[in-house]
């Protein structure tokens, strides 16, 4: 079943098209918010995971996909810090650097 609108992962940046792709809350029901790779049970798969780990994983998953390295460089970088779960990292960072 495909999604009636494009979305993407706020975890890791994939693009969702199939409801199937969507990660799950504790109870089982759909997470709209994250994919199944980065959301599931209602906790996310790599807890512990900085956002600069994420962004090497994302450039690396880029890479195995034939993406070169310059283009998922760029793509990482400029998609891993603007999605909702980094979003509150970069924040807090900001807060106590000032």
């Amino acid at each position: 079943m495909e999604t009636a609108k494009r979305n993407i992962c706020e975890s890791c940046g994939m693009p969702i098209r199939h409801l199937s792709q969507f990660g799950t809350h504790i109870d089982g029901s759909v997470n709209t918010e994250y994919c199944q790779y980065c959301y599931k049970h209602g906790a996310f798969t790599d807890p512990g995971i900085t956002m600069e780990e994420k962004i090497k994983k994302n450039i690396a998953i880029a890479r195995k996909m034939g993406i070169s390295l310059e283009e998922a460089e760029i793509r990482a970088f400029s998609t891993i810090p603007r999605l909702k779960r980094w979003k509150k990292h970069m924040e807090s960072v900001l807060n106590q650097a000032s």
